[in-house]
């Protein structure tokens, strides 16, 4: 008979006498953030209520909760040289974690277009990123990966992925992954990962299924990681012992949903890191993300600490 999630732990065993606890490499990006009553039809003029410039990416957005909540963090990732760059540079400069970002000659910056639904906050995202920022062969430090306990990647740039997990597994770190887009190779990528928590689109198109369970159970065939799944406002999902569980989220009145994965990703982590139950880890990461929903923006919209334990406590 299975235990209840609240039974069960992770028991991780981190490493000794490591400066950081979180590093993170992958996506930064600057987000311009339209409001609009209602989304556009096709050929059609619309007015905007809102427009606001924030900062986000999946991976700078997960290190900043981490950072905030009281974990010693250091975030790896790339800009180019422009006001892009600068503005997304100087926003991550402002958490209380360390940053270490090259700045790409000739390279413009990723940022998105945001649309979001006054009604709903549900959002759209339009974005660009230069190929110049993918990592070179030789231009990642392996100096800046290895010396923390946990290394959060993306899959946006998968080869840099690749390379810093194997080294940040070589030297006994675990390594937790925000994916959303498959793409060749990952396979390569997955295999090298402790917490897997992809959405349920990616494991649907990752098994090629409708079926995002049984997409779940497919993607424990290349991983022998922990694999949670993220399942928007309905909350969180656990594959254990080829069972599905579900973990329900909480219902909030929606601004934007901007940054509720990178939010329930950097929830999950400092749960980790608080040796609580499976149970607690998913409840936390849940409600972090919905919380960051009434909110607008990636990183502005992190909820405070206190705000989640005080929900999780109620």
């Amino acid at each position: 008979m299975r235990k209840p999630l609240d039974k069960l732990f992770f028991n991780v065993e981190w490493p000794k006498n490591r400066p950081f606890q979180l590093i993170g490499i992958g996506e930064n990006a600057v987000d311009w953030v339209c409001m609009v009553p209602h989304y556009p039809d096709h050929n059609t003029k619309i007015q905007m209520e809102a427009l606001f410039k924030m900062g986000g990416g999946q991976v700078a957005t997960a290190a900043a909760l981490c950072a905030r909540y009281g974990l010693r963090v250091r975030y790896v990732g790339r800009v180019g040289d422009d006001e892009i760059g600068q503005f997304s540079l100087q926003d991550m400069r402002k958490e209380p974690m360390e940053v270490c970002v090259d700045v790409v000659p000739d390279a413009f910056s990723q940022f998105s277009v945001i649309i979001v639904d006054r009604v709903t906050g549900e959002r759209t995202i339009i974005w660009d990123r230069d190929p110049k920022l993918q990592y070179g062969d030789q231009e990642i430090r392996r100096e800046l990966i290895v010396d923390g306990q946990l290394l959060h990647v993306d899959g946006h740039d998968q080869a840099a992925a690749i390379k810093a997990a194997r080294w940040a597994r070589a030297a006994g770190m675990k390594v937790s992954i925000d994916i959303d887009k498959v793409k060749p190779g990952v396979e390569e990528l997955l295999e090298l990962v402790d917490f897997v928590l992809p959405s349920q689109h990616f494991v649907m198109q990752f098994a090629g299924t409708k079926d995002w369970k049984s997409g779940a159970r497919t993607l424990a065939t290349v991983t022998k990681g922990f694999i949670g799944i993220t399942c928007g406002s309905a909350g969180s999902a656990v594959l254990w012992d080829d069972e599905i569980i579900e973990v329900p989220g909480i219902q909030v009145t929606a601004v934007d949903t901007t940054g509720a994965g990178d939010v329930f990703h950097g929830g999950f982590a400092y749960g980790l890191f608080q040796n609580w139950s499976v149970e607690r880890c998913l409840r936390f990461a849940n409600v972090a993300g919905a919380l960051a929903c009434t909110r607008l923006g990636a990183r502005a919209g992190i909820p405070k600490l206190d705000d989640v334990l005080a929900y999780m406590d109620d």
